[in-house]
C-alpha cells in the first residue's frame, strides 16, 4: 500500500514537471516564433505569400506585413527569392511598417539566392547611324548606333547614367581645358555661375539643356557638374544654371592642370563605350564597347530605391522614427545620379547635399534598423544614408563598389536644430571605387552625427577622402548662396567656435584599413575632421599607399577649429605629403608614421613632413610616444610655424615628448630635429634612434623585444585586428 502510494506520488511529480516544461517550451516558442512571408519575381501579388504561392513585389510584402504584424508574436521574416525586382517608384516604409515592440521585420535574401533590385529601363531597337553626322569626330563615323528613348518618368526623359552588362558606360566627355581669367571679377558670390573659356571650347548647342560642364573649381578639393544655361561664343562666356562651389578658374594648387570638361555633346563622342543623349530629339547615340550592335543597354529611373521615413519635425521638439526594420543579403544596382537643385544645401564644400533623396537605401527618422550583407554596385548616387533623426542604425558586412557618390552618409540636423543623429554602427563594410561621378564623395561621411562607432571597414580606391567627420562652417545656406567666409580668417567670428552647435562629437573611428585614397582630387585625406565637436577618437587605423603626388594631403587631418580629438595607435605608411596634419589642442600619440613620400607643388618637389602643424596655438594638445621612421631621402619630421594667414603653430606649445625620430639613410637628420626640439624645451625624453621594427621594408612594424620605443612607453599595435573581419 505504501509502495504504491510512493509510486503514484512519483508519477504525479513527473507529470507535473512535464507539464511545466511543455508550457515553458510553448511560451518560449511563441515568444521566438518567426512568421515567414515569401516573395519571388515569378510570384503574384494576389497570392497569399507562402513558399508555394509567393508574392511578386516588395511593396506587396510590406502591405502583407502591415496586416499580420499586430497579431504575430516575434520576428517576421520576408524571404526574397533570387532574380530581378524592377522598381518604377521608391518603396516607402512608414510608421505603420515598424516592428512591434522589440520584434524585427527582416527583408532578406532566401538562402543561397540573389535578389537584385534595379530601376533600369531597357533601350532597344538600335540602328546604325548611317548618315554622316558633321558634329561627330572622324574616328566615330560609321561606329555610332542610335535608338529612340523610351518613355520615362519625365517628358522629355533626361537621364544621366547608362549601363551595359559590364557596368556604367561613360558619357561623352570633351578634352579638358583650363578656364580663362575674366578681366574683372565682380565678387566670389556673383561670378560662380560664369565660366570663361578658351576659343572654340564651348558652343551654343541647339540642345543646350542637355549639355553639362564638369569642373574642378579654384580650390580643387571639390568637383561640380553644372547644366549650361547660355553660351556666348563671341565673348567666350558660359553661364551655368546653378553656381559652382567656388570660382571656375585655374586650380590654385596645381597650375597648368586641365580642370574643366564638357559632357554630352556629339563632338566629344570619340571612344568606344561613350554615349550622348539628345532629349529634344528623343534620341540616344552610342559607340558600343565591342563595336557590335548594342545589347542589354539600360537607363535608370530612380535615385532612391528604399526610403524608411518616420515623422520629421524639424522645428519641433521630437521626431517619431520608424523602428525595427532589417534589410539583409539584397543587391542594389543601376541607380541614377543626382543633380543639383535650386534649394540644395551643401554639406562642407558641397561634398554631399543635406537631406537629399540620392541614396539607394535611405533612412529619414529611423531607429534600430539594419542594413546587413547587402551589395551596392554600378549606380550613380550614394549607397546608404541616414538623415536627420537616425539612431541605432547598424550598417554592417556590406559591399559597396563602383558608385557615383558617397558610400555611407550619416547626416544630422543643421544649426540650431536637434542632436538626434547618433549611436549608429558602421562595421565591417568593404567600400571601394566610390565617387566615380562626383569625385569628392567619401567612402564614409559623418556630418552633425555623433557617438557613432566606425570600425573594421576596408576602404580603397577613392578619388578623394576615405572618412570625413564634419560639422558646421560659418554658414548653412543653399548652394546658390554658398560662401565659406572663414577661409581667410578661420579663428574669428566663426560658427565653428560655438561647441554647442557641433553634433559630430565622441565618434570612435577604429580598426579601419584605408589605402589608395585621394586618387584624383587634391588636398584630401584618409581620415578628415573639421568643426565636428570634441571627443572624437581616431584609433588603430591602418592608412597606407596614398600616392597622388600633390601637397596638402595627409592620412589623418584635423582642420578648421577641430578640437579635443585623440589620434592614437594608428599606422601610417607610404603616403604622399604629410603624416598627421595637426591643429589646435588635439592629441597625437602612440602612432607609427613610416616613409611619407615627397609631394609636388606646381612642378616643385618638396620633402614630406611627418607632422604638419598648422593653425595654432597648440596649447592643450599633445604629441607623445610616436615613432617617425624615414628610410631614404629628404624629410621634415616637423613642418611648423606660420602658414598663409593662419595663426602660427609650434610643437613647443603642445605636450611633446617620448617620441622617436629616425632616418635610416641619414640618422643625423633625426638627431638635428631632436636637438632643436630640446632647445625649445620639449622632447626631453625623446630619442633619435632606430625603433627596431621587425621588417619595415616589407611593412612589418612589430617591435623587437629590445626596441627603445617600448622603454619610452610605446604600446605595441596589433595590426591583426585591423580591417575586415570574417562574416560568421
Amino acid at each position: 500500500m505504501g509502495h504504491n502510494k510512493i509510486k503514484t506520488d512519483k508519477n504525479f511529480i513527473l507529470l507535473f514537471l512535464t507539464v511545466i516544461v511543455i508550457s515553458f517550451s510553448a511560451c518560449n516558442n511563441e515568444k521566438n516564433n518567426k512568421t515567414n512571408i515569401y516573395v519571388s519575381p515569378q510570384g503574384n501579388d494576389a497570392n497569399p505569400g507562402t513558399k508555394e504561392l509567393p508574392l511578386a513585389t516588395l511593396n506587396a510584402a510590406k502591405n502583407h506585413v502591415r496586416k499580420i504584424k499586430s497579431s504575430t508574436k516575434g520576428d517576421i521574416n520576408v524571404w526574397l527569392r533570387g532574380g530581378k525586382y524592377n522598381l518604377d517608384e521608391t518603396v516607402v516604409f512608414g510608421l505603420e511598417d515598424s516592428g512591434e515592440g522589440e520584434s524585427m521585420i527582416i527583408y532578406q535574401a532566401y538562402p543561397d539566392e540573389k535578389p537584385v533590385f534595379t530601376s533600369d529601363v531597357p533601350i532597344k531597337s538600335w540602328k546604325k547611324l548611317d548618315s554622316e553626322n558633321t558634329a561627330l569626330p572622324k574616328a566615330a563615323v560609321g561606329n555610332i548606333w542610335v535608338a529612340d528613348v523610351p518613355k520615362g518618368r519625365d517628358i522629355p526623359w533626361r537621364f544621366y547614367t547608362l549601363y551595359d552588362t559590364d557596368g556604367r558606360l561613360p558619357r561623352a566627355r570633351s578634352k579638358g581645358f583650363i578656364p580663362t581669367e575674366p578681366s574683372v571679377i565682380l565678387s566670389d558670390s556673383t561670378d560662380r555661375d560664369m565660366l570663361h573659356f578658351p576659343e572654340g571650347t564651348l558652343k551654343n548647342w541647339s540642345n543646350l539643356e542637355d549639355v553639362e560642364i564638369v569642373v574642378r573649381p579654384y580650390q580643387g578639393w571639390v568637383m561640380n557638374i553644372l547644366p549650361l544655361e547660355s553660351v556666348d561664343e563671341k565673348a567666350k562666356i558660359a553661364t551655368t544654371a546653378f553656381t559652382a562651389t567656388y570660382l571656375m578658374k585655374e586650380l590654385h594648387l596645381i597650375r597648368g592642370k586641365e580642370s574643366a570638361w564638357v559632357e554630352n555633346v556629339m563632338e566629344a563622342l570619340d571612344e568606344p563605350g561613350e554615349w550622348v543623349l539628345n532629349s529634344k530629339e528623343g534620341k540616344l547615340y552610342l559607340w558600343a564597347r565591342n563595336g557590335k550592335q548594342p545589347r542589354e543597354i539600360v537607363a535608370p529611373l530612380l535615385k532612391e530605391y528604399i526610403l524608411v521615413e518616420g515623422q520629421v519635425n524639424e522645428v519641433g521638439v521630437a521626431d517619431t522614427p520608424v523602428r525595427n526594420l532589417s534589410f539583409k543579403g539584397l543587391t542594389f544596382m543601376h541607380g541614377e545620379r543626382y543633380s543639383y537643385t535650386e534649394d540644395d544645401k551643401g554639406l562642407q564644400h558641397d561634398w554631399e547635399m543635406y537631406d537629399k533623396a540620392n541614396a539607394l537605401i535611405r533612412f529619414r527618422a529611423a531607429e534600430n534598423c539594419i542594413v546587413e550583407q547587402c551589395h551596392f554596385l554600378q549606380s550613380g548616387g550614394t549607397a546608404i544614408r541616414s538623415d536627420l533623426y537616425g539612431q541605432k542604425i547598424t550598417i554592417k558586412n556590406n559591399h559597396i563598389e563602383h558608385i557615383g557618390g558617397t558610400g555611407v552618409l550619416l547626416c544630422g540636423y543643421g544649426p540650431g536644430a536637434k542632436d538626434v543623429n547618433k549611436y549608429n554602427l558602421v562595421y565591417n563594410n568593404h567600400i571601394q571605387n566610390v565617387g566615380e561621378i562626383y569625385w569628392h564623395s567619401p567612402a564614409i561621411f559623418l556630418w552633425q552625427s555623433g557617438e557613432n562607432r566606425i570600425a573594421n571597414n576596408l576602404i580603397h580606391n577613392t578619388p578623394y577622402s576615405g572618412i570625413i567627420i564634419s560639422g558646421l562652417l560659418d554658414s548653412f545656406k543653399t548652394r546658390s548662396e554658398y560662401k565659406e567666409l572663414d577661409l581667410s580668417n578661420p579663428f574669428e567670428n566663426s560658427i565653428e567656435s560655438d561647441e554647442s552647435l557641433h553634433f559630430a562629437y565622441d565618434n570612435l573611428i577604429e580598426y579601419n584599413e584605408i589605402h589608395h585614397a585621394v586618387e584624383l582630387l587634391g588636398d584630401g585625406n584618409g581620415i578628415y575632421l573639421r568643426g565636428a565637436g570634441t571627443g572624437n577618437h581616431i584609433s588603430h587605423n591602418y592608412i597606407h599607399h596614398m600616392l597622388q603626388s600633390i601637397v596638402m594631403q595627409s592620412p589623418i587631418r584635423t582642420d578648421g577649429l577641430q578640437r579635443g580629438t585623440r589620434i592614437t595607435g594608428n599606422v601610417l605608411y607610404k603616403c604622399v605629403s604629410h603624416g598627421i596634419h595637426l591643429k589646435h589642442n588635439n592629441h597625437a600619440d602612440n602612432t607609427i608614421i613610416v616613409d611619407m613620400i615627397a609631394p609636388q607643388h606646381n612642378g616643385e618637389t618638396r620633402p614630406p613632413s611627418y607632422l604638419k602643424l598648422r593653425t595654432g596655438p597648440l596649447t592643450g594638445g599633445a604629441i607623445q610616444r610616436n615613432i617617425l621612421y624615414h628610410t631614404k631621402g629628404n624629410v621634415d619630421f616637423y613642418d611648423q610655424g606660420v602658414a598663409g594667414g593662419h595663426l602660427p603653430a609650434w610643437a613647443k606649445e603642445a605636450d611633446t615628448d617620448y617620441n622617436i625620430y629616425y632616418c635610416a639613410e641619414n640618422p643625423i637628420v633625426g638627431e638635428q630635429v631632436l636637438k632643436k626640439a630640446q632647445k625649445d624645451g620639449i622632447d626631453m625624453h625623446s630619442l633619435a634612434t632606430d625603433p627596431l621594427f621587425v621588417d619595415p621594408g616589407n611593412g612589418d612594424f612589430r617591435l623587437k623585444p629590445e626596441s627603445p620605443a617600448l622603454k619610452l612607453g610605446f604600446v605595441p599595435i596589433d595590426m591583426s585586428k585591423i580591417g575586415l573581419r570574417d562574416i560568421p
